[in-house]
């Protein structure tokens, strides 16, 4: 066991020789086996430990961790927690509550105290029980090639053992470990899978589980070309621009990929499909989060709070900044001989004598009008919105910038005719505007 460990962490290259360990130990056999072994190796490692408030042993396991840490001789970490408190407030199940509590407190203590990695006692028992479960919920490639063994800041040191050569591991070596009782039941869907459902497959495969390895060393690669395949279509066709995201409609583009893309943005396989058969002009869809609307050739996706339109007026003095949760506008005055025009719509270039100060920026309203740069005549700021095909997640984020009671620029697209500068202009007042 001990040797198949050391060759495995070579193998997957999980860390350097003198990289710091942070592993995270409940007292159960698989995570117990992991530090004996650990204690064997000379890897430098810590032991971290949740308490979920949830069973009555926990307080027994957390004292036997800590012993077991002390007997090592190395660092514990302890916090206990409000379980369902947590699942109450942020409306989450309890076995996610305790997923978020735990990983959160591993990452802030592997910050502090300067670990490289986070070790859990996954093992390959695991990775095939976690295969069926995404199999009979519907999953894709990364769903059905097991659990990885590294990933991020999380390392599975275990991921090459089978359950029953942890169990053997740790009689043979006089190994004591504390049983959790509701890994008996069956009303856990994954107990369920453990008991009955991998033994039946058995019966079929007497070597499922070396099958499955082998399956899933396979299943791995095909994820990695395809994952590559998703990244060079995400640099080739979207464009991400502060909180809004463009997605260049394009036939290399079909349903798994836009999954695969859209996904990011919590949007379902069904919603996906639904999104990819109805491509007209402002049909809309919405994930839990984000608004995604299609815009002629492509999808724009903004988070969902762009529904709201912003109430806040902001004022600009002259030759200041604002920055605003929604924008950053910068405004520099200069003489016009000395000004260099930057093609631009984000740039806006007015004649200061003509501004009345403090400039007021607000977004736009139904009723409001202005004269474009290069028309002769005014136009509604909803006609001019509608003639730039801004799309409507957009059109609750364009702000106008006002002196007096009139528009001089449509902030991003357009200045005003009324407000540009001419030959017996003497000082020019340069807008830059960027959205967040």
């Amino acid at each position: 066991m001990y040797q198949d460990f050391i060759q495995f962490v070579k193998k997957e290259q999980l860390f350097e020789a003198n990289d710091k360990i942070l592993l995270a130990i409940s007292g159960g056999i698989d995570s117990i086996v992991m530090a004996h072994v650990f204690a064997q190796s000379p890897y430098k490692f810590g032991i971290i430990h949740c308490h979920f408030g949830l069973r009555e042993e926990a307080d027994q396991e957390a004292i036997f961790v800590e012993n077991l840490a002390k007997k090592f001789q190395i660092p514990f970490y302890f916090r206990k927690f409000d379980t369902e408190l947590y699942a109450k407030e942020y409306k989450v199940s309890i076995q996610m509550a305790a997923r978020e509590l735990r990983y959160s407190f591993f990452e802030e203590v592997r910050e502090q105290y300067a670990y490289h990695y986070i070790a859990t006692a996954h093992h390959l028992n695991d990775s095939l029980e976690t295969t069926l479960y995404n199999l009979a919920k519907g999953t894709g490639i990364a769903g059905l090639r097991g659990i990885l063994s590294k990933k991020g800041s999380i390392i599975r040191p275990l991921l090459f053992a089978t359950r029953r050569q942890i169990e053997d591991f740790a009689q043979k070596s006089d190994i004591v470990w504390m049983e959790d009782a509701s890994n008996a039941s069956d009303k856990y869907t994954r107990n369920f899978i453990r008991h009955q459902i991998v033994p039946a497959l058995e019966t079929l495969n007497s070597n499922l589980l070396d099958t499955f390895s082998e399956t899933t060393v396979r299943l791995q690669s095909v994820e990695k070309v395809y994952q590559e395949k998703v990244q060079s279509i995400k640099e080739q066709y979207l464009q991400i621009k502060g909180q809004v995201v463009y997605l260049q409609l394009h036939e290399s583009i079909d349903m798994p990929l836009l999954y695969e893309i859209l996904k990011e943005y919590d949007f379902s396989f069904r919603q996906c499909q639904q999104i990819a058969d109805c491509k007209e002009t402002g049909a809309d869809f919405y994930s839990e989060n984000y608004w995604a609307v299609w815009d002629r050739n492509r999808l724009v996706i903004t988070p969902i709070i762009f529904q709201e339109i912003p109430k806040t007026e902001y004022y600009l003095n002259i030759n200041e900044n604002l920055e605003t949760p929604f924008f950053y506008l910068k405004s520099k005055v200069i003489d016009n001989q000395n000004i260099i025009f930057e093609r631009n719509n984000t740039i806006a270039y007015l004649d200061v004598e003509k501004l009345e100060f403090p400039l007021k920026i607000r977004v736009w309203e139904q009723g409001d009008s202005f004269q474009p740069l290069g028309m002769k005549g005014k136009q509604k700021v909803s006609d001019f919105l509608i003639n730039q095909k801004i799309p409507k997640n957009l059109k609750n984020r364009i702000f106008v910038v006002i002196s007096g009671e009139k528009i001089v620029y449509i902030a991003g697209l357009r200045g005003s005719e009324a407000f540009k500068i001419t030959s017996q202009t003497q000082k020019v007042l340069k807008v830059e505007f960027e959205f967040q």
